[in-house]
């Protein structure tokens, strides 16, 4: 057999109801009361109807309200925030108020990260563009040591020396020289007697092509002729 006990729960002890009495015994309306405060309605009516997970989230607005209306209805501020924290107040406020504040504080310091690096991407990205359209647009190195524009030979063979870009393709009239890693060439290249042109050109992956023209005199001086006559006293001799 089950016994129920029922406890009278003393309603004047309530902030709620002190609250609605004193409003009472000054004859004040409640939209009055929020003029003279400047209270928002729904706050009073909260605070009337102990409601007070309705009430502004901040400690420090709940306390504010409070003591307003205890300087209005001539009510001692320290026993009603007692009476107001042992009804339910201040409960829960502090943390979620502390989280807010915190949330709204680090926002400004995420966007500007996330500006940040969106602006350091984007500046990457146009600084690789450039490169690469630098890279495309200009056209590839291409240096001749030897031989010298206008030199003169005594020989059918002279050697090309020079520097290229590595990973080009290098041609001497129209045969290939090797490039080494370091971009440098070194090859021969056969001469006729009299004046040659010698036409190298390198050429990039993308088309580009950069060439160096050098005009080489090749003077061998042929032997002179001996012709013998029939008559073998004489001799003939054309230059």
């Amino acid at each position: 057999m089950s016994i129920f006990c029922y406890k009278k729960i003393d309603t004047e002890q309530c902030l709620s109801w002190e609250l609605k009495e004193a409003r009472a015994q000054q004859q004040l309306s409640l939209e009055e009361v929020s003029k003279a405060t400047r209270i928002p309605l729904k706050y009073l009516e909260a605070f009337e109807n102990n409601r007070f997970l309705e009430l502004p989230k901040a400690t420090a607005h709940q306390r504010a309200y409070l003591r307003q209306l205890c300087q209005l209805y001539k009510i001692d501020f320290n026993t009603a925030i007692y009476k107001f924290s042992c009804d339910g107040g201040l409960k829960n406020t502090t943390l979620p108020y502390l989280q807010e504040v915190s949330t709204e504080k680090l926002r400004p310091l995420s966007l500007l990260i996330r500006n940040l690096s969106l602006t350091i991407f984007v500046l990457f990205f146009i600084s690789y563009l450039g490169w690469q359209i630098h890279g495309i647009m200009t056209p590839p190195k291409l240096i001749v040591y030897s031989p010298i524009e206008g030199q003169i030979s005594n020989r059918t063979e002279i050697t090309v020396q020079g520097e290229t870009d590595k990973e080009n393709h290098l041609l001497a009239n129209g045969q290939e020289i090797k490039v080494n890693e370091q971009g440098k060439f070194n090859d021969i290249i056969l001469l006729a007697n009299g004046v040659n042109t010698i036409t190298l050109s390198t050429a990039k992956k993308h088309g580009k092509t950069t060439t160096v023209v050098r005009h080489v005199v090749v003077s061998i001086k042929e032997p002179a002729k001996v012709s013998i006559g029939k008559n073998l006293g004489s001799e003939v001799v054309s230059p």
